[in-house]
């Protein structure tokens, strides 16, 4: 989806999802959150917003609700590769210079994610 609109379904999806949680993925496949996931970093009007600056002037949503979704598949068998894809995005493709605007933002989102995975007790990513 490389619409105008893009952000606005994205908007809503992040409401969705905070106020959801896992009940979101309730009658879906095993696969399709990390489907939507992939969908959405993968999408190039995603990549047009977090190249646009004018997104960290209110709530950084863009990138904030990875831990929202992250919490959300906790329980999942696809969480383990979801959070590799997660952490090579935020820590790698988000770092690319033509993110420059992005770069601080994505930084703050990955040590989020480590953070509350930390206290919701999975140390390992810390080893």
């Amino acid at each position: 989806m490389n619409l105008p609109e893009f952000a606005d379904v994205l908007r809503c999806y992040v409401f969705l999802l905070r106020r959801l949680c896992a009940e979101l993925w309730s009658d879906e496949s095993s696969d399709y959150p990390r489907i939507i996931f992939d969908a959405i970093k993968d999408n190039p009007s995603f990549a047009d917003l977090t190249r646009n600056s004018e997104w960290k002037s209110s709530e950084p949503w863009l990138l904030v609700w990875f831990s929202d979704y992250l919490h959300s598949i906790w329980n999942w068998q696809i969480f383990d590769d979801v959070l590799v894809r997660m952490v090579d995005f935020l820590c790698e493709e988000l770092q690319h210079e033509r993110f420059q605007d992005a770069r601080p933002a994505s930084m703050i989102v990955a040590t989020d994610v480590c953070v509350s995975l930390r206290y919701r007790g999975l140390e390992y990513i810390f080893i």
